[in-house]
């Protein structure tokens, strides 16, 4: 009886852990890091050699990465302000997306949320010369307005495997009709819409 008291505390606790929903909720990005690991860098560079060789490259792979995860979240009905809601009160990092501490980022009462996105885009295993599995973490770590303790974090991580030719950065070099499997901004996409699903869970 014990052992099934203690079951259904554990799950209850895992539950309610993610049991909070952003649903028109208003949430602020007061920080933006992403992890590109060195093989897929690489990777990058055999696909297309001069995309991330400016800054001009770096700027938009970073952008385009934030832009997926806030589109997913704007479908699920989450309202995510524009990255310059905190107008001069925010530095900006080298990529153009606000750098404020959390201490600072609740004083400025621009929203009632506000959260840290972390990205990791790492290599775990080439399949063979024309395909390897990568992973896609995401970690969302929301604060509520005016507390710097941090919620529960939410942590996803998506494994895919992607194809070593020129449609690797489909979506990226160029715009796509459709983003196809086998594109690193497919497995982008994966991870953004299992990251924004958790969000909106009740």
């Amino acid at each position: 009886m014990k052992k099934f008291a203690l079951l259904a505390l554990t799950v209850a606790l895992a539950t309610q852990a993610f049991s909070y929903d952003f649903t028109n909720k208003e949430l602020a990005l007061n920080n933006l890091n992403i992890d590109l690991k060195k093989e897929i860098r690489e990777m990058m560079d055999k696909s297309d050699p001069s995309f991330l060789a400016s800054p001009k490259g770096e700027n938009k792979f970073h952008f385009l990465c934030y832009y997926t995860v806030e589109s997913s979240m704007k479908a699920k009905g989450i309202n995510v302000f524009p990255l310059q809601c905190f107008g001069s009160k925010a530095a900006i990092d080298a990529y153009g997306f606000p750098d404020i501490a959390t201490s600072k980022a609740v004083k400025t009462n621009v929203a009632k949320y506000y959260y840290k996105l972390d990205i990791e885009i790492a290599l775990l295993q080439m399949v063979n010369h024309s395909k390897a599995k990568i992973s896609v973490k995401m970690i969302l770590t929301p604060f509520r307005s005016p507390s710097i303790i941090p919620m529960e974090k939410i942590d996803v991580n998506v494994e895919s495997e992607v194809a070593l030719n020129e449609a690797f950065l489909e979506g990226f070099t160029a715009n796509a009709d459709e983003v196809k499997e086998g594109s690193l901004m497919w497995a982008i996409c994966r991870a953004s819409d299992k990251l924004s699903k958790i969000m909106v869970q009740k």
